[in-house]
């Protein structure tokens, strides 16, 4: 008897099915900004999927628990919250800087970590916290425009429009571009911040522009709104170049912003040319499953979800010491590149400049990446 129960024992404790492994991620979801959010959730959901393919991780499956930010900072706490009661081991987010700087304010003191595909401010560079990221600071790729612009286009007055609503990236690339810029000659005769949930004019704003007699203008703002600059800026015979931040480079762009944004330049952390293995079989599987190809957010969301199974992997799924064993992480093998993250969980990455041309993005050249 004893035998047999210890037998029915043994055979119900094989049964009991392991707990998932539970990440949250968090993006603005919702509203005309939404875009970014959506190419990363994306891309984690066809991470999430092929981890559970091939086995999950330390023997347990990943659920996926997804939340939307409504791109407020308050909303990105409240959220973050919310995960963290859920028992998430870790949370990958958020799309942009300002709901990450807010949310980092709750996930800290829990000693959760935050894991940010897209975000890039350098306010956010070069602290031991439990924040990551594997996009890399936009600090060299700001400059690095500024230099490409004064250089190679020799353009020598620039105007400059940005949007406050994500003033940690925003402003932070507008301070970066522009001392880079005026310290080899270039002159900012016009500048203009706005904030996209105010509905700004953007026709009384680009007027005011204009008349500066800029050579060009640098836009920092989501997809959305560069592409209504750009449709505005043409419409009133403007045809300066036009130059965005990466925050702008989705389809969204190039749908909504139509002929007015050929010819666009954009800097972006994102290897659009790349022939490497990984990266073509993404670009397949992400097409086959969402119907579009796969922007900068979709591959680094993508590339969170895969470099943070990897940590869990090593860590036998547990949240405690997770940061740690990120931190131990060398040359994980990315999509385009390998990355590492360094003390403070940033990411060396080389950087590139493209232009819109036939209605897609082309590479013009590459930049070299500098330790932030």
């Amino acid at each position: 008897m004893v035998l047999l129960v210890s037998i029915f024992g043994l055979f119900f404790a094989g049964s009991i099915k392991k707990e998932p492994i539970r990440i949250g991620f968090v993006a603005t979801l919702t509203g005309k900004q939404a875009e970014l959010g959506l190419q990363q959730r994306n891309g984690v959901q066809l991470a999430v999927e092929n981890i559970n393919i091939s086995g999950g991780v330390a023997g347990r499956s990943v659920e996926l628990i997804i939340r939307d930010d409504l791109g407020s900072p308050e909303d990105a706490k409240n959220v973050d919250l919310e995960l963290i009661d859920m028992g998430v081991v870790a949370i990958i987010g958020h799309a942009t800087s300002g709901q990450t700087i807010a949310g980092l304010q709750v996930t800290n003191p829990a000693h959760v970590i935050l894991l940010g595909p897209t975000i890039s401010t350098p306010l956010l560079t070069g602290k031991y916290e439990y924040f990551f990221r594997v996009h890399p600071t936009f600090l060299n790729a700001a400059q690095g425009f500024a230099n490409h612009i004064y250089q190679n286009r020799k353009l020598t007055k620039m105007a400059v429009l940005y949007d406050t609503d994500n003033a940690a990236y925003a402003e932070t690339y507008r301070t970066a571009f522009a001392d880079k810029y005026q310290a080899m000659g270039g002159a900012l005769v016009g500048e203009v911040s706005f904030s996209s949930s105010a509905k700004p004019d953007f026709a009384l704003i680009l007027s005011k522009l204009h008349e500066s007699n800029a050579e060009g203008l640098l836009i920092i703002s989501a997809d959305i709104d560069a592409a209504m600059i750009a449709q505005r800026a043409r419409l009133m015979g403007w045809q300066a170049p036009l130059f965005a931040a990466a925050w702008a480079q989705t389809a969204t762009l190039i749908y909504r912003g139509g002929h007015a944004v050929e010819g666009m330049e954009i800097e972006q952390a994102y290897a659009l040319n790349s022939q490497a293995p990984d990266f073509l079989s993404f670009t397949k599987h992400y097409s086959d499953r969402f119907g579009q190809i796969p922007a900068f957010g979709a591959a680094y969301g993508y590339e969170a979800a895969m470099v943070l199974a990897a940590a869990l992997q090593k860590n036998s799924g547990k949240a405690e010491g997770l940061r740690q064993t990120l931190l131990e992480i060398r040359d994980f093998k990315g999509l385009a590149d390998n990355f590492s993250f360094n003390q403070y969980g940033d990411v060396l990455r080389p950087t590139y400049l493209n232009v819109i041309r036939g209605g897609k993005f082309v590479v013009l050249k590459s930049l070299a990446p500098t330790e932030p």
